[in-house]
């Protein structure tokens, strides 16, 4: 836990933050970035059907940190 002494309230849910990137080939590099220095990986980067390449890894209280970038031909 990254805050001693601080507890999520029951019922809470985690919070989710989205970082976008410039490149997909970003969205994997800080990936590996981040689950190299030991955070834990949720979901690893994947083209996502809505045409973003997308991942999540976790901080940690549990939070989700989203990481995407459009893929080419999408905004």
């Amino acid at each position: 836990m990254a805050r001693p002494g601080w507890h999520r309230g029951a019922g809470s849910p985690p919070v989710f933050l989205a970082f976008r990137f410039d490149s997909p080939a970003d969205v994997d590099a800080t990936y590996a970035e981040l689950t190299g220095a030991g955070y834990t990986g949720a979901r690893e980067p994947w083209d996502a059907f809505w045409g973003h390449r997308y991942a999540t890894v976790l901080d940690p209280d549990g939070n989700g940190i989203d990481l995407y970038c459009p893929l080419p031909g999408h905004s």
